[in-house]
Formats: structure tokens, C-alpha cells, sequence
């Protein structure tokens, strides 16, 4: 088989242009995401995963399956990306929070997806309608197209971002269905027809259920048919216009079984807009803009020009900026060149119009964010085709010239070993939520999310310092289009001057995220707490019952309320306030501990054991717990059980550990908001249990004395 004799490819056996397609496309996948196996959990993943309890499958059953049908973040109870869903709650079950088997299932999605694409692709060009054309070379355009898209940079957020896995596994499955459906129409088999149309209905099920964007398949199958197949004549055209009304019900059919008559009320169907920069009109008039720009990505992804949030500023109007018109007539343009010349370049025509039809959910009405690198992965699988056919008419050209087929050859493998290379070297940015949001940082310095982004992640980690730099590097910028989100950088900064002990700057950062959203119950607790620090508990109750106004689903807002009453001395009011806490989640530790001091406080202690007990049955170490325990047996004149139990406790920890927190715990500089055990009774305790250690009597009292003075 001569290198430059395209044709030569006919040569070569079925089975094994199929097995060194399968190969080289394995290899390459599985070489370029080599190094994000353990890439971190990023963004939204810890909300819609790792946070998403849901999801959180221990035991295969039915319940536990079907719960995982309904883990939207929203809470909303309705059905929620099902099939997606249940492969992250499978991914749990197997390897808990353990980031390698997502990223597994994620690249091995990406490699099916693929070798279907290569499948589809290849079973196209050899239609009637395209064999005379294409026919000695399908094999080639159709490898070219995939190593294109596969190894394509602009994939890597799709593929590397866990979460995103709903838009690839929706990709998956929709290409595996277009594949079923034109194997149905090329079979001659009753049987086996019925089969692959069989397939095609689930897969193209399975893809709905992974994302909503999927509800573009039978529209696409529809011109997939008309184009190619049956051929985009007048005739052909009037033939299926009552096919094309219907293929309208089918959509229609899927949002309401999964969204309720509801979704068709407009007001309901365009709420979030008020949560957003930017209104239904802006949208419409820049995401001609976006898809632009999307194109340009395709073309030219270098690591340096993509990014976790791509900042473009809303248009206004048609001429402001004067590019919304330039990108909607050139959208106009590319579309109607597309159906005037479908006759003449059928597969180019459908693979421009695939393009734009599998942006439209995304890319219209909806109140969604303007711009995301992912929502490509879809409607560019077949975007390559074209170029595929350029690359193979232009070798053709030069058949004369093997010097400029060799050139021309080398830039096609020089193109995608660089995608290659820009796709393996993007993925170390998302290694973890740092360099990811560095990246976004240092390429948009004046964009408000990254830095945002950043502090929490700062935040998160306990670096208090760095989170208030980028909070307040936040703070000077614009949100953009994300929507005024600066209310939680006001909150975020207060928490962090909380953790750094500084109240009085957290209260104002606060009462500034209160100004920005009134009914930010969240905020109203967090103040509660710096409240109840200062001794000011009416002015808490008051606080905390504003905060259970707007979320009375707030665990944390239930239990300090539940303290703040036990410092008000309503030990009734109290026990109730922290049972409605367990009634929201059973075994709220918080809530178990405050029960124990607020029965204890009110006399009844074996109540309070009890709910002691049920603590250290999840907390076999906790300091508090088993000193208010062994207050409470000393109170009961059960002094043995309360000398055992601080023993007990000297031991688990050591005698160095145990005095290092007591010490701690019992330091007027504690920011903690608990309840302590009386200092007499538990300074006895220890005393006793020091000497049963052997301690000399002068360290003893040297120490003991050491947390007294503070």
C-alpha cells in the first residue's frame, strides 16, 4: 500500500481498518488523558456530587436506585438527569469520593464515543448518495474527522471536569443511536431493522436521560434522513413535513414527563433571568457571538485561549458591539449556503446545519450562562468532517507532486499531535482547584469569578489570609454575567474574619451581604453566632428567627437558636428548637450535644447521658462530649464512672495531646461556639486523673494553673 495512494485503503480487510481504527484512537485518548486520573473534584462537582447525598450509594437496592433518579441540587424532587446521575452514584459505590474511578468512566466515555463517532462517520460516507464521491477514501476521512475531535483541546472540559460527564455521556449515547439508525435504514433484514431501530430508541433514551440537549436527536436524525438518504428535494421535503410536526411532539413529550406542565408556562420556563446579568433579549443577540467564538476554538484551541469561565460582555443591540451583527449574518449566511448547496455537497451541508441545530437549546432562550467550553462537545462531533475532505482533496490535487502530499501529510500529523499535546497539557491545569482557578486568574484578572473562586478554595483549605486577598480582590470587580454574586463574596469575607478573630469586620461584611440579598438566611446565622459571642442573646433569638423566616430547613440556624435558648435559660424552648434540628437530619451531632447540656440544665440527666452516648457511638474521642459526660455521672454521684471516663479520655489522646486541648478548649480565646463543662467539677476530675497518671503534684498544679490564668 503506496503512503500517498489514498486509494490503497481498499486493500485492507473490514475487520482490520476496524481494528487499527479501534487501536490508534484508544491509544491516542488514553495517552493524552494519561495524567488527570487524579485530577481534583472541581467547581460544581462538590455540589452535584460530592455534597449530593443522593447519590451517595452504600447498598444496591431499588430505593437506593431510584433515589438516584431524583438528585437534583434544587431539591426540587423531580426526575434529574437519571442516567448520569446513577453512573456518579455507581462510581460512589465502587470507589467512594476517590476521584480516579470518575475520571475513569469519564475518559472511557470519551473513548466510545469516539470509535462511534468513527463508526458512524465511516458507515455515511458509504451510502449511496456519497459512495461514487467518496468512496475509494472513507476510511481516511473518516479517522481524520475522529483524531480531530478527539484529540481536540476544546474537549478537555467535557472529558477532565467530572461533572461534565452529562454532557459527554449525553454525546455518547447520541452518537451511538445516530450510528443504530442509519444501520436500520441500510439493513435488509426485517428482523434485524426492527433490532437496530430497537437500539437506536434506547440509546437515544439513555442520551435524553443523561442530558436535556439530547432532545435535538430526532431532529437530527430527521435531516440525517432527508439529506443524506432520501435526498433535500421539494419533493422529498413535502413528503416529510408531517414526519417533521411530529418529531415536535417528541420533545414536548419529554419535558413534561420530566418537567411538569409547569415548564410550559413562559414565566416559568425563563425564571432565573432575574438571577443572571443579563436578559432574554441580551442573550439571544450574544450568543451569535459565543458560536463565533466557539467556531475559532475548534480551529485554533490552544491551552492559552480556553479557560474554566470565558468572560464576553452581553450585547445590547445589533450594533453594540458593532460584532452581534457581523456573527449573526455570518451565521446567516453559512446556514443558507448550507441548504442552497445541500444538493450538490450533501454530508457538508448536514454537518455545518448538525453544528448550529445541537447549539440551539444551549444557545436561545434558555436563562443559562453565556459561555462554556463543553456545550461544544455535542454539536462538534461531525464538525471536522468537512475539513476532513478538504485535507483529502487537497493531497489529491497534488498527485503529480509527491514533495507537496508529503508536506501536506506532515501538517495534518504535525495538527494533531499539537492538539494532542495542547489537549495533555490542559489537563494538568484542572490537577487541582488552585492551578485551575490561577489559570482563570491569570488569563481574566479582571473577572470577578475566578478570584471568588479562588478565595473559596483558599477557604477551603484553611489559608484564611489568601481567601480574604481574593475575596477582596472580588470586591473590586464587576460580576459580569454571572449575576450580582457579590453578596457572597461579602459573606464569605465575613467567615473568613471570624476564623481569624476579627467579629466586629466579619458583622459589617455580613450586614453588607444582607443589604445586596435580603432574605440571605445564611448570613443572618452567622451574625446570630457572633451575637451570642458578645452576650447579646436577645439580639441573637431575634437574629436567628429571621434567618429561619427565609430557609426554616436551615440545620445550623435550628441548632444555635437551640444554644441561644439554653444561654436564655429556656431549657423546654430549647429541647424543642434542637429536635426540630433531628426531625431535618437524624444524628446532627451538634444538635445531640446541645440536647445533652440542655437536659442536663433542665435536671433531667439520664436523658443527657443518653444523648452523650449517642455521640461518642460516631465520636469515641470527642474532648466535650466525655467531659460533660463525666460531669454529668459526678453530679449523679457516680464519681467512679466520672474518674474512669476523664482516665479514659487522658489515655485515647495521651497526656501531652489531652493538656494541649483542654488547654485549648478551655481558653477564653476560643472562638467555638459550645457550651463547657463546669470548671470545678472537670478540673477535679482531671486533678485526680493526673496523680492516677503519676504526675507529680507541682506539674500538676503548674499546668492546671497555666489554663485557670487565661
Amino acid at each position: 500500500m503506496k503512503i500517498f495512494k489514498l486509494k490503497s485503503e481498499q486493500q485492507l480487510s473490514e475487520c482490520r481498518k476496524h481494528v487499527f481504527a479501534v487501536i490508534t484512537i484508544s491509544i491516542l485518548i488514553l495517552s493524552i488523558y494519561s495524567n488527570t486520573f487524579h485530577a481534583a473534584w472541581q467547581f460544581d462537582d462538590k455540589q452535584n456530587i460530592e455534597d449530593n447525598t443522593r447519590l451517595h450509594l452504600t447498598v444496591i437496592s431499588w430505593q437506593g436506585l431510584k433515589d438516584t433518579f431524583f438528585a437534583s441540587i434544587d431539591g426540587s424532587g423531580k426526575i434529574y438527569r437519571p442516567i448520569a446521575c446513577l453512573s456518579f452514584a455507581l462510581n460512589y459505590y465502587f470507589g467512594k469520593s476517590n476521584v480516579f474511578g470518575y475520571h475513569l468512566v469519564n475518559t472511557g466515555i470519551h473513548l466510545v464515543a469516539s470509535i462511534f463517532l468513527f463508526l458512524f462517520i465511516y458507515t455515511t460516507l458509504k451510502l449511496p448518495l456519497l459512495k461514487a464521491r467518496y468512496g475509494p477514501n472513507v476510511y481516511f476521512i473518516a479517522l481524520l474527522s475522529t483524531f480531530l475531535w478527539s484529540v481536540n483541546p476544546i474537549q478537555t472540559q467535557a472529558i477532565t471536569y467530572i461533572v461534565q460527564r452529562m454532557a459527554s455521556m449525553a454525546a455518547m449515547f447520541y452518537i451511538m443511536a445516530m450510528y443504530f439508525y442509519l444501520k436500520a435504514r441500510t439493513s435488509r433484514q426485517p428482523f434485524s431493522r426492527i433490532a437496530w431501530y430497537f437500539v437506536c430508541f434506547i440509546s437515544g433514551i439513555l442520551a435524553f436521560g443523561s442530558k436535556e440537549n439530547a432532545a435535538m436527536l430526532p431532529f437530527s436524525l430527521f435531516l440525517f434522513d432527508l439529506f443524506l438518504i432520501q435526498g433535500l428535494t421539494r419533493k422529498n421535503i413535502k413528503k416529510n413535513a408531517i414526519v417533521l410536526a411530529a418529531l415536535l411532539v417528541i420533545p414536548l413529550a419529554l419535558a413534561l414527563l420530566l418537567k411538569g406542565p409547569s415548564f410550559f408556562i413562559p414565566s416559568h420556563m425563563l425564571s432565573g433571568y432575574e438571577l443572571r446579568g443579563f436578559t432574554l433579549s441580551q442573550r439571544l443577540l450574544t450568543e451569535p457571538r459565543v458560536i463565533i467564538y466557539y467556531i475559532s476554538l475548534l480551529f485554533y484551541p490552544m491551552p492559552n485561549r480556553l479557560c474554566i469561565t470565558h468572560v464576553i460582555s452581553p450585547s445590547h443591540g445589533l450594533l453594540h458591539p458593532p460584532t452581534t451583527l457581523l456573527s449573526i449574518l455570518l451565521i446567516l449566511f453559512i446556514l443558507s449556503a448550507a441548504v442552497v448547496k445541500s444538493k450538490k455537497w450533501p454530508l457538508i451541508c448536514y454537518c455545518i446545519v448538525f453544528f448550529f441545530l445541537n447549539h440551539v437549546i444551549e444557545s436561545t432562550i434558555f436563562p443559562l450562562e453565556l459561555i462554556f467550553e463543553h456545550r461544544n462537545y455535542l454539536p462538534s462531533m461531525l464538525f471536522f468532517v468537512p475539513v476532513s475532505i478538504l485535507a483529502i482533496q487537497g493531497i489529491q490535487h497534488f498527485s503529480a507532486k509527491p514533495g507537496m502530499q508529503f508536506i501536506m501529510s506532515a501538517f495534518l500529523i504535525f495538527i494533531i499531535i499539537g492538539f494532542g499535546h495542547s489537549t495533555f497539557v490542559r489537563n494538568f491545569i484542572w490537577k487541582t482547584e488552585e492551578s485551575l482557578w490561577i489559570d482563570a486568574v491569570d488569563k481574566n484578572p479582571s473577572s470577578f469569578r475566578p478570584h471568588h473562586n479562588l478565595g473559596k478554595y483558599y477557604s477551603d483549605i484553611g489559608q484564611s489570609n489568601k481567601a480574604i486577598s481574593e475575596y477582596l480582590s472580588a470586591l473590586g470587580l464587576k460580576p459580569e454575567t454571572y449575576g450580582d454574586k457579590t453578596y457572597l463574596s461579602q459573606y464569605n469575607l465575613g467567615l473568613e474574619y471570624m476564623v481569624v478573630g476579627k467579629d466586629k469586620m466579619a458583622m459589617q461584611h455580613f450586614q453588607k451581604a444582607i443589604s445586596l440579598f435580603p432574605k440571605f438566611a445564611d448570613a443572618y446565622c452567622d451574625m446570630a453566632i457572633i451575637q451570642t459571642r458578645e452576650g447579646k442573646y436577645m439580639e441573637a433569638y431575634k437574629t436567628l428567627i429571621t434567618s429561619l423566616t427565609y430557609d426554616s430547613s436551615s440545620l445550623q440556624a435550628h441548632n444555635n437558636l437551640g444554644y441561644v435558648l439554653i444561654k436564655m435559660k429556656r431549657w423546654s424552648d430549647a429541647i424543642s428548637e434542637l429536635h426540630k434540628a433531628l426531625e431535618l437530619r437524624t444524628g446532627y451531632a451538634p444538635a445531640l450535644i446541645n440536647l445533652g447540656i440542655a437536659y442536663k440544665y433542665e435536671g433531667d440527666l439520664k436523658k443527657s447521658v443518653y444523648y452523650f452516648k449517642e455521640i461518642l457511638k460516631k465520636r469515641p474521642k470527642d474532648l466535650l462530649v466525655r467531659l460533660h459526660l463525666a460531669e454529668n455521672y459526678f453530679l449523679m454521684g457516680e464519681k467512679g464512672i466520672a474518674d474512669s471516663i476523664v482516665s479514659q479520655t487522658i489515655n485515647l489522646w495521651g497526656v501531652k495531646k489531652f493538656h494541649f486541648l483542654i488547654k485549648k478548649t478551655f481558653s477564653n480565646n476560643s472562638h467555638a461556639l459550645q457550651e463547657l463543662p463546669k470548671k470545678n467539677i472537670t478540673f477535679r476530675l482531671v486533678e485526680k486523673a493526673y496523680l492516677n497518671e503519676g504526675m507529680s503534684l507541682k506539674q500538676m498544679r503548674k499546668q492546671l494553673a497555666e489554663i485557670l490564668a487565661e
